[in-house]
């Protein structure tokens, strides 16, 4: 080969940019289930199960976003924002909680049989105020800073929801056996955070080093399921 050619090839291989990882894990959750929350509103009282039934203990994994957020010495190119789904199932959301990229369009599909009015909390702009009625959809931008938003019928104590706007592209929900994976994490210092129901779990975050093979984080966490203010 000519020295030239030979040149030119290790000049593409030194500006051809690292290949990006895939980041998974799995959750280790604390002995026993986080307390239930309180029915919203004064004037309902929360239903009251089977007393014949065996107690059903919660389940936080639905609950649950694992996020990677960038060190300051991590430098990457945002991918777009990506439109998601939201099912409504009768009284409840098919996840509890729904993480969206800030930008990120949401889309609420009514699988049920009633015609509830959503609304945002603290929100009254966000959402148009009238029945979504069965097999009905509405699309949304939830707004253009991270946090929670809550998505509720004025109506039902029961019917409720809340997205999470997330400023980090790089975020996964975790199955049934508490297993998540979030592909194409681009080569760098990264921390692991946990946000649970209505806040960031209040833990020590994991720094991981990631580069184009696989890294495998467990991540324990805490008794009392404690959040941050």
């Amino acid at each position: 080969m000519h020295p030239r050619s030979l040149c030119a090839v290790a000049v593409l291989c030194m500006a051809a940019p690292a290949a990006a990882g895939t980041v998974s894990g799995k959750l280790e959750l604390p002995p026993g289930a986080p307390d239930r929350p309180p029915p919203r509103g004064k004037a309902f009282v929360d239903r009251t199960p089977n007393p014949l039934a065996p107690v059903r203990p919660v389940n936080p994994l639905p609950a649950i976003v694992i996020s990677l957020e960038p060190a300051p010495t991590t430098q990457f190119s945002s991918p777009p924002p990506q439109a998601v789904s939201w099912d409504l199932l009768g009284e409840s959301f098919a996840r509890p909680v729904l993480p969206v990229r800030i930008g990120g369009e949401v889309r609420i599909r009514n699988k049920g049989r009633s015609s509830p009015v959503l609304v945002a909390a603290g929100k009254p702009s966000l959402l148009i105020k009238k029945p979504l009625n069965p097999t009905a959809e509405i699309t949304f931008i939830p707004g253009t800073e991270a946090g929670p938003i809550e998505i509720l019928d004025e109506s039902s104590p029961h019917l409720k929801g809340r997205i999470v706007v997330m400023a980090s592209p790089f975020f996964a929900t975790p199955n049934a056996k508490g297993e998540w994976e979030i592909p194409n994490v681009p080569p760098g210092e990264w921390v692991v955070k946990v946000w649970y129901d209505t806040g960031w779990l209040d833990r020590p975050d994991e720094k991981i080093t990631v580069g184009e093979r696989r890294t495998e984080v467990t991540l324990k966490l805490p008794a009392r399921w404690p959040v941050k203010p």
